[in-house]
């Protein structure tokens, strides 16, 4: 299972691994600490993604970034696909750019925070998961334009289209122009006087 795994994983384009290993530390970064530091009583305290204020944010992005790793590893695995191959680069484009702007509201929950009381702090776990969501938001951006290409190259372009014009240009062939005729012979003008 794991050595099938790893074939289908490596099968994948580039952009295609580095979009899902994006998502996969999003995820991971979602159980990382958020915020962390003491309240005024003493106590010391931190928080993941799914604690604190930002608890329903940090689960819904948890649940959007494993529906998006889904949309590529049930096919993977041999399971019947979630998304329909021509919307699933379009889908993945909206799911991570709203996990983006939740992590970005979160953020701004969490500073306002930080901005009160001075012993709390931001820790990494939610830049890292916000810089992973940019990631996969620009790669999906990426594989969506790319598929927008080659859509409206096949939709004007015949697939013959090349051999074709070969043909028509075998067929069409202009000769060369003739060669320029001979100089002529000088003149011999008779002055009379």
């Amino acid at each position: 299972m794991v050595t099938h795994m790893k074939r289908a994983w490596t099968a994948l384009d580039l952009e295609e691994r580095i979009l899902n290993g994006a998502a996969i530390i999003a995820l991971i970064s979602v159980t990382l600490p958020w915020l962390s530091g003491e309240w005024l009583g003493g106590d010391a305290v931190t928080y993941t993604g799914f604690g604190f204020y930002t608890s329903f944010i940090g689960i819904a992005v948890f649940a959007i970034l494993a529906f998006l790793l889904l949309i590529t590893l049930v096919p993977l695995l041999g399971g019947p696909a979630i998304v329909r191959r021509k919307q699933r680069d379009i889908v993945r484009l909206c799911l991570a750019s709203q996990v983006t702007v939740l992590l970005l509201a979160a953020l701004s929950v969490l500073m306002k925070v930080t901005y009160e009381y001075s012993r709390i702090e931001i820790r990494f776990g939610i830049y890292t998961a916000l810089i992973g969501s940019i990631v996969v938001s620009i790669y999906a951006f990426l594989r969506w334009q790319e598929d927008r290409k080659t859509d409206s190259h096949e939709l004007f372009h015949h697939p013959e289209g090349h051999s074709i014009e070969s043909e028509r240009q075998e067929f069409h062939h202009i000769p060369p122009p003739p060669p320029p005729p001979p100089p002529l012979e000088p003149e011999e003008h008779h002055l009379h006087r």
